[in-house]
């Protein structure tokens, strides 16, 4: 019975699509299942469009599904951290800071799902993320003068959001003034000093912004992420504020940042057999910048010497057209074609045959469509049988 029961566990027998499947439990410490687990976390924070970004906390479990020529899908199951950083801050995840347990820490997990395929590419299939933030009472056990969470549609956080955007946009240095576009994050605390803390997203305006903003993109996405903090009384309050600007729009029109073009090179032509040959001529090309003449380079497919095609029987003749060919041109003068030259029409030799380039073969028809990965329609909630599942934190929690 409980050899039955251990084989139970290693293989999960499930059916999707009128399809058998087997899910294989694979270890959490696994080299393969590391790095899959950051770059989906990657792949998650570069999707999201609103909060911040996540940090990967620990693997709590994974199944694999090994597909064979599609390659094979794991399914992990991901605990994550709230970070500060903005999802659209260019900051990687890694280098973002975890929001520590005095600012109310939240934290969740993703159910994920990522293939792999047999050439080494991988794709992130879906995901969903639920996170929660610690409850109050928590907080005010371990820390009393913490700040707690307020709703970021209240009057406070919005006043006092419009508090530190004034002082930021009084003292910045911009081309164009930033207005408030999202509340992300408010809190509030009492003591020892009251004061207010808001995170928001702004949006640049276009020149001569007042009261209405027309924002300078349409795209939507906000041009940087603020925080702020306003403490004292409402009368005579002390407001602290610092921006992270993402894409300044403003820039592009006092700098031109567009790269100057390379010098273009004069076409060379191409030599075609059984076709006149017409050599261009560049009277207005620049001189050489060193002082010496330069020896110019001899193209075969220009000048090519009909003797050695056809022998002459009569030496002198051959020695006469050698010398009149190894003339050099004088610098300055535009070459002249072949017929000037009272030169025949160089011919190829007896042995040629033209070879055009073969395309490369068609797919046929017929030919079998490449392999399609099957993904399961529920997220396998199995418990893992490994002593490495859920992983060690990579942060220390409360």
């Amino acid at each position: 019975m409980g050899k039955c029961t251990w084989i139970l566990l290693l293989t999960h027998i499930l059916r999707a699509g009128g399809q058998m499947i087997a899910l294989s439990p694979t270890p959490c410490n696994d080299k393969t299942v590391e790095k899959l687990s950051k770059l989906a976390l990657t792949y998650i924070n570069e999707d999201r469009t609103e909060g911040y970004k996540f940090a990967l906390n620990r693997i709590s479990n994974v199944h694999l599904h090994a597909q064979g020529p599609a390659g094979n899908v794991y399914y992990l199951l991901l605990d994550v951290l709230e970070t500060k950083c903005h999802v659209r801050s260019p900051k990687p995840w890694k280098r973002c800071d975890v929001r520590p347990f005095m600012e109310t820490q939240i934290s969740g997990n993703c159910n994920t799902t990522i293939l792999h395929t047999a050439k080494g590419y991988s794709y992130l299939y879906s995901y969903d993320c639920t996170l929660v933030p610690d409850p109050p009472e928590k907080l005010q056990q371990t820390c009393p003068a913490c700040p707690l969470l307020l709703p970021v549609d209240s009057p406070r956080a919005v006043h006092a959001a419009g508090l530190t955007l004034y002082k930021f946009n009084t003292q910045s240095t911009l081309p164009s003034s930033l207005a408030l576009q999202n509340l992300t994050r408010a809190s509030v605390q009492s003591v020892p000093v009251p004061a207010t803390f808001v995170e928001y997203t702004v949006q640049e305006c276009r020149e001569g912004y007042v009261g209405m903003c027309v924002p300078t993109d349409n795209s939507g996405h906000p041009a940087g992420f603020c925080k702020g903090a306003v403490y004292g009384a409402i009368g005579q309050p002390d407001v602290d504020v610092s921006c992270e600007i993402f894409h300044p729009q403003g820039i592009d029109v006092f700098h031109d940042l567009t790269p100057p073009r390379p010098p273009t090179m004069p076409e060379v032509p191409i030599f075609v057999p059984n076709v006149p040959i017409i050599i261009p001529s560049y009277p207005t090309a620049p001189p050489p910048l060193l002082e010496e003449p330069q020896p110019q380079p001899v193209d075969p497919s220009i000048l090519v010497d009909p003797t050695c095609i056809f022998p002459n029987p009569n030496p002198s003749s051959s020695s006469e057209s050698l010398e009149s060919q190894e003339t050099p041109v004088s610098p300055g003068v535009p070459d002249s074609s072949s017929e000037e030259l009272g030169a025949g029409v160089a011919r190829p030799p007896f042995n040629f045959r033209y070879r055009p380039l073969r395309r490369r073969r068609q797919a046929l028809v017929t030919a079998k469509p490449p392999h399609t990965p099957v993904f399961l329609a529920e997220f396998p909630s199995s418990p893992s049988p490994f002593r490495s599942c859920p992983g060690p934190s990579r942060y220390t929690t409360v």
